[in-house]
């Protein structure tokens, strides 16, 4: 069985957890937001540079990288809510 239910909905349900129930429960859920958060970029300022200019040497021989469809394509697949 699937169920939508609104974040209103779910800290309603929440209310009568006592605080030590709810100070847990908030660190779990800062704990699991943690994991989650994607890792800054972990390029050097040299190693962009030098992408960079791999790119443009590339652009102009007319090698553009991905056509408009497989970058869609790619997209889509890593991030399947926009479609």
């Amino acid at each position: 069985m699937n169920a939508t239910v609104s974040l209103e909905g779910i800290l309603q349900m929440l209310q009568p957890l006592s605080a030590d129930n709810k100070r847990w429960l908030s660190e779990k859920l800062m704990e699991e937001a943690k994991a989650k958060t994607h890792a800054p970029c972990q390029y050097t300022v040299e190693e962009m540079e030098s992408r960079i200019a791999q790119a443009e040497k590339r652009a102009q021989y007319g090698d553009w990288g991905l056509s408009d469809e497989e970058a869609d394509k790619e997209l889509l697949e890593a991030l399947p809510w926009l479609q």
